[in-house]
């Protein structure tokens, strides 16, 4: 009975390193500054082309559950802190691999996952050690700091020869924020034509026009100062959406129903002109009727606003959003200083300024709609990295010198051990290495020549050096700016080791 155990949980061990390493094949190229795209087919009728790890696995369907556990750790990845998201793959793969190897020559799993979690602690205090803090405490240096990690961040992307235009848009943004800079009042906006270089932001909330019925055009297009008004409502008569009937014996009685309807679309426009709003904006639909009447009046109206931009709107101007006219408050509208409606491209935006917030606006502007798809999820990363140091101003060096260092340090420690723990610890570091291996690889390099120099180098000082994927050298990624956060390789690391460590644990797969 024992021998069959065993050779079931070894089995289940080669499929979930197949799996693991399956996962690793698809997304590994996809690495560094010279990583290929994936198009993705969606259901036969949509195509994504990305390098992003985290999208390229949300887009696809898995039926293993460990391929689920690795979509989900690299979803984690891009949540938590927006970069990183094929790295945590890449290092949980590379961990249940090297497991794998591990069992065959007779170590008990038990024993490989504590000394796992026992390297990834020690991973975790190194970092905290090795990381720096290049910036004094003046302005100019706190912009280059965030500058120089946005750019490290998005130059392994799709728009990286546009990377320094978009860091320096993500970076104004956050430090006209400060401290208080808060990643979910920016919003992204894509409109198709121009080139990725027309691309630009300002500070505050912009939506597309919405349907308009006539009237529409006879509204002023710009109001300073206003009060704001947002709805959740329909403002326009409708008929019943279920069959009803109405029986009368008199014309009067008719005409007395009909004008009751009546009465109660105009006490709900009274009610909205008397509050003094010059900006009404509802969710639901505001039929030709209450167009007509506000425009007569000076108000500037829109319908069908869908509920995300009416959100932003409502924290930009600290407007109350209403479903209902009974309890109306004026207390409850907002204010920002400007709103006017301007012509984009071949699309017209009514761009609120001057709000209460620091929200801001980025328009994309592009030759496709999957391009500026794709810009929109890179600038997603920037944003998450820049909020992360702006708030943590700890950096390490990129472009895979941490991992060696780190590697290097692991090694060190691993050396004054002995044992099972020793060997373990060994090939932890090694799997570390995966990184700036798959860097080499990916740029043509030759892997076993640059690496074996750098970890020389990492050996003998305290050195930051890396890999130039450009010439195929080495450069000193401190003394050059190419900088990560620390943030980004805390959360890689504790997430792969815990992903690693849980499908390791897993002897066999039931089901009902």
């Amino acid at each position: 009975m024992e021998k069959n155990v065993n050779e079931t949980s070894i089995e289940n061990l080669f499929i979930n390193s197949r799996v693991a390493s399956n996962i690793s094949n698809i997304i590994e190229s996809t690495l560094g500054p010279a990583g290929m795209d994936k198009m993705v087919v969606i259901d036969n009728d949509k195509q994504l082309i990305t390098n992003d790890g985290a999208t390229i696995l949300n887009s696809l369907k898995f039926l293993s559950p460990v391929a689920k556990i690795m979509v989900e750790i690299s979803r984690s990845q891009d949540l938590e802190v927006g970069d990183g998201t094929t790295t945590v793959c890449l290092f949980a793969a590379e961990l249940i691999l090297i497991s794998k190897a591990l069992i065959m020559e007779g170590l008990c799993t038990k024993e490989i996952i504590k000394n796992f979690k026992k390297a990834a602690l020690i991973s975790v205090h190194l970092l905290e050690k090795l990381s720096f803090r290049p910036i004094d405490k003046d302005f100019r240096s706190l912009k280059s700091l965030l500058l120089s990690c946005c750019a490290t961040t998005l130059n392994s992307k799709l728009i990286a020869s546009k990377r320094h235009i978009f860091s320096r848009i993500i970076v104004d943004i956050a430090l006209s924020a400060g401290k208080n800079f808060n990643h979910n009042l920016i919003s992204v906006k894509t409109i198709v034509g121009g080139s990725l270089s027309d691309s630009f932001f300002f500070f505050g909330i912009g939506v597309k026009k919405p349907f308009s019925y006539a009237g529409f055009e006879k509204q002023k297009k710009k109001f300073y100062n206003p009060k704001i008004l947002l709805l959740d409502l329909e403002l326009e008569l409708k008929t019943e959406k279920t069959d009803s009937e109405v029986r009368v014996n008199n014309i009067l009685k008719y005409k007395q129903f009909v004008d009751a309807e009546w009465s109660i679309i105009y006490e709900k426009l009274d009610q909205i002109v008397h509050s003094n709003t010059k900006v009404v904006f509802s969710k639901q639909s505001i039929g030709d009727l209450a167009t007509q009447f506000f425009s007569e009046r000076g108000i500037f109206s829109g319908g069908r606003i869908p509920f995300n931009d009416l959100l932003k709107i409502s924290k930009a101007t600290d407007a109350k959003i209403f479903s209902t006219l009974t309890n109306f408050s004026h207390t409850h509208l907002g204010k920002c200083g400007m709103v006017e409606e301007k012509q984009i491209g071949e699309h017209r935006y009514i761009l609120f300024s001057g709000c209460l917030t620091d929200a801001a606006t980025i328009i994309l502007r592009g030759n496709s709609q999957r391009l500026l798809e794709e810009t929109k999820r890179c600038l997603n990363d920037g944003i998450m990295v820049v909020n992360k140091v702006l708030k943590n101003q700890k950096v390490v060096g990129g472009a895979g010198s941490i991992e060696l260092k780190l590697a290097s340090k692991l090694r060190h420690y691993a050396r004054t051990l002995t044992g099972k723990e020793q060997i373990i610890l060994g090939k932890f570091a090694q799997s570390l290495e995966i990184i700036p291996k798959i860097l080499c690889r990916n740029s043509g390099l030759d892997q076993l020549k640059i690496l074996s120099a750098l970890r020389t180098q990492h050996e003998k000082n305290e050195s930051w050096n890396g890999i130039n994927v450009e010439n195929g050298k080495i450069l000193n990624t401190k003394e050059n700016h190419i900088w990560e956060p620390l943030c980004v390789k805390l959360n890689a690391i504790q997430t792969a080791t815990e992903a690693a460590c849980m499908i390791l644990s897993i002897d066999s797969v039931l089901s009902d």
